[in-house]
């Protein structure tokens, strides 16, 4: 049963999470321009992946899902991961052209997910695929990749991999979505 107050500890999370990202972007910067090593890094990125789990099965468990907070939710972890990618361009740790490919999916999800919802009179706000579901994943612990530079050995390489493995995935997604989208649009 959602109470009243059940129904803002979930939003509160994510937006906790929202603000966790500058101080963890902040982190990473003294990271590379200081060579810092400190925790930190490491403790804020806990908290950022912690909060992006116990938020929505928060709100599924007391039945208090809203279409502001699935929202709310994606542009936590759009702002995480886009922002973090940023900055390792930014340090020359990966290509640019990756977070703009992530800039892009996060458009196309929106505007598929929209189309789709509007179509079929859907009563969700977000339409969520596997392929992307993986994708998000990823790029939620690429940064944690960095911040565990200590023990991952290489890992400008993981992080690499990641990367074109997200991009993989996010092209699979596009391709199942579009053929979603077109068979709403010109099959129904």
């Amino acid at each position: 049963m959602c109470s009243t107050w059940n129904k803002y500890i979930p939003n509160s999370i994510t937006i906790f999470r929202l603000l966790l990202i500058f101080p963890f972007l902040l982190s990473i910067h003294d990271i590379f321009v200081y060579n810092c090593s400190n925790l930190l890094p490491l403790l804020i990125f806990f908290v950022i992946i912690l909060s992006d789990i116990i938020d929505g099965r928060l709100a599924r468990k007391w039945n208090c899902t809203t279409v502001i907070g699935s929202q709310l939710d994606i542009i936590a972890d759009s702002a995480y991961s886009i922002l973090s990618m940023m900055i390792f361009v930014y340090f020359n740790v990966i290509p640019l052209w990756f977070p703009i490919i992530m800039l892009i999916k996060l458009c196309e999800f929106v505007i598929t997910s929209t189309i789709v919802i509007h179509k079929k009179n859907m009563t969700v706000s977000i339409l969520f695929d596997s392929m992307g579901k993986w994708a998000a994943r990823i790029t939620m612990v690429l940064p944690g990749i960095f911040v565990l530079r200590c023990i991952v050995i290489n890992y400008i390489l993981i992080m690499q991999i990641g990367m074109y493995i997200v991009t993989v995935l996010f092209a699979f997604s596009l391709i199942k979505r579009s053929i979603v989208l077109h068979k709403i649009l010109y099959h129904t």
